[in-house]
């Protein structure tokens, strides 16, 4: 072998010695270099995170990410909405709890936040309402945190196109407040709209008797016809120039009351002479007298004008038999004679009894009953009742025409005159006390009839007539008797109730009262009292009294 030969191999050798150290020094180099590198950060579970505020807790600035649910939002003015925010570890992908958050306000001018600072819960939510300015515009609601995460929420105001306006009703009258409405009208003027209270508009609010002011949501603008009414028998309105989205606005409405619709009212009347007025009572007592003496006719004994009354029952073929047992039989004697002491006013004490407890039931308040109803620009007075007897039975001749009117203070005046028979008018009110007395009896005539006793006078004429026993005159037996006692007293109460002839009795009456109100304005009731004049042949006579009328 050459030596150049030989000097290359040991070249090459020395060469691969190298190469084969300097890998081993390579690689002990990086096996130290793994060996004394600092570990991986500890995890950081949901105490560390809250143990963690106020410094990163070695999680550095982005280790805490933020973000609001939904990260976008629209309101309209003055709304308000609960916003959410989440909190996590962005390394962890985990919730991040018992965070502190610190929210803040950028722009927005007059928007409300409740609360600038808040905390996590358990799931890493933390939440803060907020309230939208009250104009159109667009602003941020920023959320930071310790842990250095923070987020913006941009929040788009939009214009709603109404603000609200505050109502405030002024009234200075009398009438009771239930309720008070108010309502908004566009493209009018207050003088375009007809009617007290005004129609409603389309936009309408309600509110209590006591609230100052009511919130009506309007259209901006646009010029306006603000209304209040209460129900629809007060009413104001008001012209309000156009308005501004935000503006805070307040409008004085003037409310007053709509005349009394008598128009529409129907009253169920009822008046009496409450009151004490002793010549009142006279002109009606004489009417009564006049009746109780109607009784004998044109005889002066109750006997006489029974006896007379029962020749006139009496079929005209049997009238002689009648003339002649009653003198043979001395009747009229043996009837005073039964009756004794009473015979004299057989028939009229009982009458007059009746008569005058008839007359007291025009001293009740409630004497004279009626409805009053809207006729034309008056009304009429239709009684129902006239103390305790039917109008038609005291001679009322029907409806009765009747002025009225009424002032602002709603008080109803009231005008009418009334007029009847006296006759029938005092003879229809002593049935009752008649009937009172007589229960068993059906009518006035067969309670009179019970009073003069006609079982007692057929009994005394049978025993004293053309055949003692069997009959009193003819082929009339006592049953006969007593039914012609019974008509002669019917015929003598019948004269009774015409004696006052074609007579007219009129009262004059004047009354105010104190109307309560519906909804529409119409008197539901009156309160109030009435004086009166009553006219008749033997003179005139004040009388007054109280006054009620209520609605059916």
């Amino acid at each position: 072998m050459s030596l150049t030969c030989l000097k290359n191999r040991r070249f090459t050798r020395a060469l691969l010695a190298l190469l084969l150290c300097a890998l081993a020094v390579f690689l002990a180099a990086c096996t130290d270099t793994n060996t004394e590198a600092p570990a991986s950060p500890p995890r950081v579970n949901n105490d560390d995170a809250g143990a963690g505020a106020g410094t990163d807790g070695g999680l550095g600035e982005a280790a805490i990410e933020l973000a609001f649910v939904p990260d976008k939002l629209t309101l309209l003015p003055k709304e308000s909405r609960l916003l959410t925010v989440r909190a996590t570890v962005k390394q962890q992908d985990t919730a991040a709890a018992q965070l502190p958050i610190r929210f803040a306000l950028l722009g927005g001018e007059d928007a409300v936040l409740d609360t600038i600072d808040a905390q996590t819960d358990a799931e890493g939510i933390a939440h803060v309402t907020v309230i939208a300015p009250s104009k159109p515009t667009s602003f941020d609601v920023r959320a930071a945190s310790s842990g250095g995460g923070q987020v913006r929420l941009n929040i788009k105001v939009n214009a709603s196109s109404v603000t609200p306006l505050r109502v405030e009703p002024s009234y200075s009258g009398q009438r009771t407040i239930t309720r008070w409405t108010a309502t908004a009208h566009t493209g009018v003027i207050c003088s375009e709209l007809v009617g007290n209270p005004p129609p409603d508009g389309a936009r309408l609010v309600s509110g209590a008797p006591g609230a100052k002011t009511l919130v009506l949501p309007v259209p901006v603008d646009v010029a306006l016809a603000v209304t209040v009414r209460a129900e629809h028998y007060i009413g104001g309105c008001v012209n309000v120039p156009p308005l501004s989205e935000g503006d805070d606005s307040q409008v004085l409405v003037y409310a007053s009351d709509r005349p009394l619709n008598l128009a529409a009212t129907e009253l169920s009347l009822s008046l009496g002479a409450s009151d004490a007025h002793p010549a009142f009572d006279k002109l009606l007592q004489a009417s009564a007298n006049l009746a109780e003496s109607a009784l004998l006719g044109r005889w002066k004994s109750d006997i006489a004008a029974l006896l007379d009354g029962m020749r006139e029952a009496t079929p005209a073929t049997n009238r002689d038999a009648f003339d002649l047992a009653r003198v043979s039989g001395d009747w009229d004697s043996a009837l005073e004679s039964a009756f004794g002491k009473a015979a004299a006013r057989r028939l009229r004490d009982p009458a007059e009894r009746w008569l005058s407890a008839g007359l007291l039931s025009l001293n009740a308040p409630d004497a004279l009953i009626g409805t009053l109803s809207p006729l034309g620009s008056g009304a009429t007075f239709t009684p129902s009742v006239v103390g305790t007897a039917t109008p038609s039975d005291v001679g009322f001749t029907g409806s009765f025409v009747t002025t009225w009117s009424a002032d602002s203070n709603d008080t109803v005046l009231l005008g009418m005159e009334l007029n009847w028979q006296p006759s029938r008018l005092v003879t229809a009110l002593a049935v009752e006390p008649a009937l009172l007395e007589f229960p068993e009896a059906t009518s006035i005539e067969l309670a009179l009839a019970e009073s003069v006793g006609c079982a007692q006078l057929g009994e005394v004429l049978l025993a004293n007539g053309e055949s003692p026993g069997n009959s009193t005159f003819a082929v009339c037996d006592e049953r006969c008797t007593i039914d012609l006692c019974r008509s002669a007293v019917a015929a003598a109460w019948s004269n009774a109730q015409l004696s006052s002839g074609a007579r007219i009795d009129t009262l004059s009456v004047t009354a105010s009262g104190a109307a309560q109100i519906g909804d529409d304005a119409r008197a539901t009731g009156l309160s109030g009292n009435w004086v009166g004049e009553l006219r008749t042949e033997s003179g005139t006579a004040q009388v007054s009294g109280a006054l009620s009328a209520r609605a059916d």
